[in-house]
């Protein structure tokens, strides 16, 4: 049996999510008992806005005159993004029930109806101008070139590197949500890794000891489940051929009888997990005749398509409402199975990309440009429908206290307007929603007195914080922020520590973000 043949019959199982080749086998069998006591249960979604949101346009003062209050400086500074004619955000969209975020004087976009509602319901908060530093910064030290500063910013590549890693002065080798996933390893984990991933994660999933399960969101043809996509399909060929489970098992049992060479076995073990561990998820999810596939666990009908979908335009077939909604369902189908799967500790990783708008953020109402419509209006109904639907679903299965959601972005984005977009940024706003959040304020910190009164950078008040065009020096460490989170999943001050190095530089290392 030669090297070409057994990759030729091994490679329908790449069509199944395949654990990382370098997993341990000990991790890939299970050799943890699964742990199917759901009283100590949490998971921790991530969600990355990638390409870098305009926290600008997400979160705007509107109080006070066009010519005066935040309001007007918001406009003043937003430039062509919101001075010209017709292309501020009117007041009038902004200082609704649905928008206003309390009391603060701040609005979500008009895109974003269903958030301010859970905003204001106290169960969504508002990390304000939160970013990747490596220790406290001000203008000045900024501008003094001595300063320790997160290496290259401003670059896509390079920010959401050091948010998913958390060390930006060091390589990335780690992120923070492996570092955390080795923490809980051998005591949450279960037979599966605790890192999920249902988007390219880059480092973030990647520990010391921890490697993520990445799968593929669940797909629908109408209300059922596509029998080519549930999270951990089986090859669809029929047994006995190069495609068929038995058939590879019998191809790989044979390939590592036959060779010696470590590389080869070691690929060997992984391909051969990686269809155990598929079949595993699959029979502890699904309940399977022929080609037809149910959620063994729905509870409350939380995960029925018609709840994540809209009829489509030509078939009239439920799609869902969007990529991000189509992630987020899988989790919460892999959470409805947590009892299933034996595991009391979960770190999930979604995308939504497109936020890079140089010169497409703008959309047409009635003729005329608007920030009423267009890409970034498109993005932001996008995040706004799928968050707000996971939490439904979360509140649906009763699980909602134990999951908490968060979300990151590669930066924030300049104030002033670049053409009809805006350039890349520094600190950017977090949204965190959970039943044990505790929503309905704005955190923010100038200095260590003030850490949770509420500090929003306000447009009149950029001056200190503002290295060129409105890109903001970060009042609140990313450290700070996913520390707090961190606390909550479960890890001790000890273990806080040795997964985010540099929390002690900073001034404010906790947020007082979660209820217990």
């Amino acid at each position: 049996m030669d090297r070409r043949r057994f990759l030729k019959h091994s490679a329908a199982a790449t069509a199944m999510p395949v654990l990382p080749f370098s997993i341990s086998v000990a991790d890939a069998a299970g050799s943890v008992t699964p742990n199917s006591d759901e009283a100590g249960y949490k998971a921790l979604v991530c969600v990355f806005l990638s390409g870098g949101n305009d926290s600008h346009n997400t979160v705007v003062p509107y109080q006070g005159a066009i010519s005066s209050g935040e309001y007007g400086a918001y406009v003043t500074a937003r430039n062509g993004l919101a001075a010209s004619s017709g292309l501020a955000l009117p007041q009038s969209a902004l200082d609704t029930p649905t928008q206003r975020l309390g009391a603060t004087g701040l609005a979500l976009h008009p895109a974003m109806t269903r958030l301010g509602g859970l905003f204001n319901s106290n169960k969504l908060a508002l990390i304000a101008n939160c970013g990747p530093l490596v220790d406290e910064t001000t203008l000045t030290q900024y501008r003094s070139g001595t300063h320790p500063l997160p290496p290259s910013l401003f670059s896509h590549s390079d920010m959401q590197q050091h948010w998913q890693s958390m060390i930006p002065d060091q390589p990335a080798d780690t992120g923070w949500g492996g570092r955390l996933a080795d923490l809980f390893r051998l005591s949450a984990a279960g037979r599966l890794p605790v890192g999920i991933g249902l988007a390219r994660s880059g480092v973030f999933m990647k520990g010391d000891l921890s490697v993520p399960y990445s799968v593929n969101p669940i797909a629908y043809s109408g209300t059922a489940i596509n029998p080519s996509r549930p999270i951990a399909q089986i090859p669809s060929a029929a047994v006995g051929s190069a495609g068929s489970m038995s058939t590879q098992r019998v191809f790989i049992d044979n390939f590592m009888a036959a060779r010696s060479n470590l590389i080869e076995q070691q690929y060997a073990n992984a391909a051969r997990n990686s269809l155990e561990i598929g079949e595993f998820v699959r029979t502890a999810m699904y309940t399977q005749s022929g080609n037809n596939y149910t959620l063994k666990s729905n509870p409350n009908g939380a995960l029925d398509a018609v709840h994540w979908s809209r009829p489509d335009p030509v078939s009239a077939a439920p799609t869902f409402v969007n990529s991000l909604a189509a992630q987020l369902h899988s989790v919460a189908a892999m959470i409805a199975a947590r009892s299933a799967l034996g595991t009391r500790r979960q770190i999930f990783f979604v995308e939504l990309g497109g936020f890079d708008n140089h010169g497409d953020q703008f959309g047409s109402v009635s003729g005329q440009k608007s920030l009423l419509a267009g890409s970034h209006f498109d993005l932001l109904k996008d995040v706004d429908e799928a968050l707000a639907q996971f939490y439904d679903a979360t509140v649906k299965m009763g699980v909602a206290d134990v999951v908490t959601t968060m979300t990151m972005s590669d930066f924030g984005r300049t104030m002033k307007s670049n053409s009809q977009g805006s350039d890349h940024g520094w600190g950017g706003h977090c949204f965190v929603l959970g039943g044990k959040v505790k929503g309905g304020k704005i955190l923010g910190a100038q200095n260590a007195g003030d850490a949770d009164t509420g500090y929003f950078p306000w447009p009149s008040q950029f001056a200190p914080r503002d290295v060129g065009q409105g890109r903001l020096i970060p009042t609140i460490a990313a450290d700070a922020y996913t520390a707090t989170l961190a606390g909550w999943l479960g890890a001790n001050s000890a273990e806080i520590a040795s997964v985010f190095p540099n929390l002690t530089n900073f001034n404010v290392q906790s947020l007082d973000l979660m209820n217990s």
